[in-house]
């Protein structure tokens, strides 16, 4: 699930921002050369290195046509003394369209993912990059903490360059609430447990918190196939990815006691008309337009988009006064770890045994995380969207970079070095930044801890049961049958006792293995 996909909305009302180019970022300025001009003056200048990649469009505004005709990719590869052939795969469709590709035979250079490609990893596709990064990666190696490496790595062998989080939220789900919604109830303090959690979307149910008399209004929404309520399942310390230990096997956590809990608790929130009563079928933009139209009280989303969803309000909702906040996840009695998994990197970029010049590939994606590379990330093309004259100030134009549409791919798809505020700033303004730090702040507290870090996919050949870390729609259809009250909150036990016999428990298996041999502590 891409649940993560880190940028930051740039529907800001200014269209030039200044500052002073003193900005801190992770790579010192020694950084900045691009290694086909390190290579000069040394040697001959070398033939750009060609190769091709994968990616998914995130639903943005992605180039067509040749990849190199674009300015934005174009610069990237003089950068970078690269020829790039890139194919954008349409976001919904995207998991199947590679899966329609490797077999026949279509195998890119480099695939982006969100995480290790368990395909490619099983059939001894991938290649190894330990020591392309170390000959050819100083600065991704300086930027990229080690707990994202340790993501990527399988049997000792390090399969793909993780995007780092650090500095940033720990987990890429959580609870949005409308602060003035509290205000206007009586609600002084952020709920600590579920019951109080309950009272609160009672009240947004009750007290007319939007002010327009209609009684209109949604304490919680979700959407399609139970998505985007994996904070309300975290109260409970339930997940429908990752696993968790119980009775000393390592089950999927949508299969956990946890889970039973959760969706009793879910079914509840339905019952009660507390929940999007369309939240099986909402589409995103359905979605957005009910929050946007001051009808939702509480959303689930990605911390990083704090600000996006703050600015869309204020131009909604003009003079409303509306704010959008953090919730740290409420706990359930006796639950240590709330909230979504813990993600220790985003997106991923792996390299496959079809690459001709793995160092190259290498090169590039080091080139992204220098002092050159992230401004390029944050503010585009040099004297095209932003300028930086000899004292390092630089003038960004933020009207022109939204309008020729690269900014809204650019970061989503190349920023591997993370959060940089002081870049963020020049790119949104403080504002902005201060609305996402305080998201990170309280992201930084909460989490599941990932006792799978590293594993290899555990996957069936019933694919209704799912792998091993992502539910199928076995639990998809019990998990709605039981919130929508067509089943008692027993079914879920049958659920889990098919879902065992039909392949899960040799999947369990598998993970207990593992975990008994390499992630036990």
């Amino acid at each position: 699930m891409n649940s993560s996909k880190k940028w930051v909305g740039l529907a800001v009302a200014v269209s030039m921002v200044s500052v002073l180019g003193a900005c801190g970022t992770k790579t010192d300025s020694s950084s900045t050369a691009s290694p086909a001009a390190t290579a000069q003056g040394t040697e001959a200048p070398k033939a750009p290195a060609k190769f091709s990649m994968l990616l998914t469009d995130n639903n943005q505004p992605v180039p067509g046509g040749n990849p190199m005709e674009d300015p934005t990719i174009k610069y990237m590869a003089e950068k970078t003394n690269t020829i790039l052939d890139i194919t954008f795969l349409p976001a919904a469709q995207a998991d199947n369209l590679k899966k329609v590709k490797f077999a026949s035979g279509e195998l890119p250079d480099v695939i982006s993912d969100f995480g290790v490609n368990g395909e490619l990893f099983a059939n001894n596709q991938l290649i190894p990059l330990d020591e392309y990064i170390d000959k050819y990666g100083p600065n991704l190696k300086k930027v990229i903490p080690k707990a994202a490496w340790d993501g990527v790595t399988r049997g000792g062998k390090i399969y793909a360059i993780p995007e780092s989080s650090a500095g940033d939220s720990q987990v890429n789900r959580m609870f949005f609430v409308r602060k003035d919604w509290m205000d206007k109830v009586g609600i002084k303090e952020s709920p600590k447990t579920p019951e109080e959690f309950l009272a609160m979307l009672r009240a947004f149910r009750d007290k007319d918190p939007n002010g327009n008399g209609k009684k209109d209004e949604i304490p919680l929404s979700g959407r399609e196939n139970f998505t985007w309520l994996d904070t309300v399942l975290g109260m409970f310390g339930a997940n429908a990815f990752g696993g968790k230990l119980v009775n000393g096997e390592v089950v999927p956590s949508n299969t956990s006691p946890q889970m039973k809990q959760a969706l009793a608790y879910v079914r509840q929130l339905n019952e009660e008309k507390l929940l999007d009563s369309e939240f099986m079928t909402n589409k995103r933009n359905t979605w957005e337009q009910k929050i946007q139209n001051d009808q939702v009280g509480v959303w689930v989303h990605d911390p990083s988009l704090a600000w996006d969803w703050q600015d869309k309000l204020n131009k909604a909702l003009p003079g409303k006064g509306a704010i959008v906040a953090p919730l740290l996840s409420p706990k359930a009695p006796g639950v240590e770890y709330a909230g979504f998994g813990i993600s220790a990197f985003n997106k991923t970029f792996s390299v496959t045994k079809k690459a001709k010049d793995p160092a190259a590939i290498v090169k590039f994606f080091d080139w992204l995380v220098t002092q050159e590379g992230q401004e390029f990330i944050n503010f585009g093309v040099p004297n095209n969207t932003f300028t930086k004259d000899a004292a390092g100030k630089i003038t960004y134009n933020l009207q022109k970079d939204t309008d020729n549409k690269s900014v809204l791919w650019r970061s989503q798809m190349f920023n591997l070095a993370g959060w940089n505020p002081e870049l963020k700033k020049v790119q949104v303004g403080a504002d902005a930044v201060a609305k996402m730090e305080e998201f990170f702040a309280v992201g930084k507290k909460e989490g599941q801890p990932n006792i799978l870090l590293g594993a290899p996919p555990f996957k069936s050949t019933q694919p209704e049961i799912g792998e091993f870390i992502q539910p199928g729609t076995m639990f998809v259809e019990t998990a709605a049958k039981i919130v929508l009250g067509n089943q008692p909150v027993d079914y879920f036990d049958e659920f889990v006792k098919n879902w065992r016999t039909r392949g899960g428990n040799d999947l369990i298996k598998q993970a207990t293995d593992w975990y008994n041999a390499n992630g036990k502590k």
